[in-house]
């Protein structure tokens, strides 16, 4: 074991600290290689900070589109400090990575500081720092200019804080501004104040002063005095306490995700399988030291399945959990190699050894990965933006799947189609037939352009009538981006403002749905016909159109069964004062005897049949649109 001197401390550490050091200047480099030496980041994510910072640092308030506070950030602390930023500069790029990994090498000391504290071993504790060095997924995180590495330190701080001063002041602030950083902050003050109660029965071995009540209560008031602001703001836009991301993406349809906890496990695993299991070994040292650092390691583990119906971005929601995991195999070790009366340092110095090479042996997938994942953003999101800016008019309103770049870059009035800064799409989220629910919502807010992966709304872009593509945006790979390709589309959405029929009817269809008119084309033997309706009142039912051809025998020689704008616009979502423009193509028999026929329409249920009609020309609960004559 390495013998503890102030010397050997500094040394030690600054050893590892170097390490990282070049492993991140290999990852970067690597990085370049594959993005033909441009600057970027691997989330664009890291862009919507970026909006949110320029926003702020320029008098707009916390808002994303200027004018509109949103409370759209899990991570204000870290959108606070990129402001800092942006008091002296718009490029949030450069500085924004040198933060977040600044807050990795940070994280590193932190880890050794705490090990230290733990075991009183310099070499237990450069361990644990070397171990945390090394994995792959931390080095990426560093580079992402993302909250990441800042939570991780001051959560790796504020439980070094929990286990030499327990949970006074200083120790409340730390864990509050973590929860400023992320919201699974609030779980790790949770178990600090269940296991600052439970030391009453279970008190710790270094005979730690005994929390008191008083003490609690006022840990508690400076924890929740820190919290107020953030959240009494995101009560006051949208009605609930925690940010509009964490509802945007806190949805799943069963009560516990195992996907979820399946994937934590893999990525702790690939991330060094031999460190994972040696933490089992640390229990008996963590329940005499510092429960904190087990029960958060489980506790999230375990919670986190309950919030999200899978893991994002490589599993970055639990990547702060890697230096308690790096802790807790450092513990185990000490533990295991104490418990053999001879030869224990050359078997601690073999698994040392391998611990360390199974942790490097992922470098260079990482360091691929994170090249991979900023090519996509460039090449997706940021280079969408850029088109954007150059393109479409600045007043024009758009909907967006990643908004990240694509607003930092290309500045307009958007709807965040993820609800992650559009609340307004939280209902449509939920609903049970989200397409026609955005259908409504996107027309209804005046989006003019889609700026989407196309694969994901399928139903919003399929038909070349209502979503015409102008521009594509590609990509080879498929590392961290959900899809390919991303489209500009420009919409002529079925619900529109105002209506001009060529041809004016009025005819009432119950008491809720008015006919007002239709545009009719016959280009051989297809009869294009757009079909105008009005909303009277809210309709509680989804009809379908029928239109008949009829001759003059009252036999149907062509016909149409559908709901409006082929299931797009369903009566159902329809509210009073809609204007739905209804397209059709009929296709009429080549052999049609020439003779008078009839154009129809109506509305109906298969259920309860036609619903009445009134008005001129109505024949059998139908509307006569056009008497056509077809000669031979």
């Amino acid at each position: 074991m390495i013998r503890s001197t102030p010397t050997t401390q500094r040394w030690g550490i600054f050893f590892v600290l170097g390490l990282a050091v070049l492993l991140l200047a290999g990852y970067l480099r690597h990085a370049l290689s594959l993005t033909d030496s441009i600057l970027g980041v691997p989330l664009d994510d890291a862009w919507i900070h970026f909006q949110y910072a320029r926003n702020l640092s320029q008098g707009n308030g916390f808002s994303y589109v200027p004018g509109v506070p949103t409370p759209g950030s899990t991570a204000p602390l870290w959108t606070l400090l990129l402001a800092g930023v942006g008091l002296f500069t718009e490029n949030f790029l450069l500085p924004a990575l040198l933060l977040s990994a600044a807050f990795f090498l940070l994280t590193i000391w932190l880890t050794y500081r705490l090990t230290l504290d733990l075991t009183g071993q310099v070499g237990v504790a450069l361990l644990a720092a070397a171990g945390l060095a090394v994995t792959g997924r931390m080095l990426w995180a560093s580079w992402s200019a993302m909250e990441v590495t800042l939570f991780t330190a001051l959560s790796v701080a504020a439980v070094w804080a929990y286990q030499r001063r327990g949970l006074g002041g200083v120790t409340a602030v730390l864990f509050a501004l973590a929860s400023q950083t992320r919201p699974e902050g609030h779980v790790l003050f949770a178990l600090a104040v269940v296991d600052a109660v439970a030391a009453w029965r279970w008190p710790y071995a270094e005979k730690r002063p005994l929390p008191t009540w008083r003490g609690i209560a006022a840990a508690v008031l400076i924890y929740g005095a820190v919290q107020l602001p953030y959240a009494l703001f995101s009560l006051s836009v949208t009605g609930q306490p925690l940010a509009n991301t964490f509802y945007a993406k806190a949805r799943q349809s069963t009560l516990y995700s195992w996907r979820t906890l399946r994937e934590t496990l893999q990525y702790h695993w690939q991330d060094n399988w031999l460190a994972l299991l040696l933490v089992p070994f640390s229990f008996p040292t963590l329940w005499r030291r510092n429960r904190l650092v087990g029960g958060w390691l489980v506790g999230l583990w375990l919670l986190l399945p309950f919030i999200v119906p899978f893991l994002w971005h490589h599993g970055r929601y639990t990547m702060p959990l890697i230096p308690f995991q790096m802790v807790a195999a450092a513990v185990g070790l000490h533990w295991l190699t104490g418990k053999l009366r001879r030869g224990w340092q050359p078997a601690w110095l073999a698994v040392a050894g391998l611990w360390l090479v199974v942790g490097l042996w992922t470098a260079p997938y990482w360091a691929g990965m994170l090249g991979y994942n900023a090519r996509e953003i460039l090449e997706i999101d940021v280079a969408l933006g850029e088109w954007l800016a150059a393109n479409v008019p600045a007043e024009a309103t758009v909907a967006i799947d990643d908004i990240g770049a694509i607003v930092f870059k290309g500045p307009r009035p958007i709807v965040d189609l993820n609800g992650l800064v559009s609340p307004e799409m939280w209902l449509v989220l939920d609903d049970a037939d989200p397409p026609t629910a955005a259908m409504r919502l996107l027309a209804t807010s005046g989006v003019r352009y889609l700026a989407v992966f196309p694969d994901w709304h399928p139903a919003l872009v399929s038909d070349p009538a209502l979503a015409r593509p102008v521009q594509r945006f590609t990509t080879n790979t498929h590392s961290i981006i959900f899809a390919q390709e991303a489209v500009v589309y420009e919409m002529d959405w079925p619900y529109r403002q105002s209506i001009a029929p060529q041809v004016e009817i009025s005819a009432l269809l119950g008491d809720a749905i008015q006919l007002r008119g239709f545009d009719e084309q016959t280009a051989g033997n297809q009869l294009n016909l757009t079909i105008y309706w009005e909303s009277v009142t809210a309709v509680s039912q989804s009809y379908k159109v029928f239109i008949h051809l009829l001759d003059s025998a009252g036999n149907i020689v062509a016909q149409v069964d559908q709901p409006p704008v082929q299931g797009l616009a369903p009566t159902h979502r329809w509210q009073p004062g809609d204007l739905v423009r209804d397209p059709y193509q009929i296709h009429l028999p080549p052999d049609l005897p020439a003779g008078t026929y009839e154009l129809r329409v109506g509305l109906y249920t298969d259920a309860n049949g036609r619903l009445p009609v009134s008005g001129d020309d109505v024949v059998d609960n139908a509307v006569v649109l056009l008497r056509l004559e077809i000669g031979d």
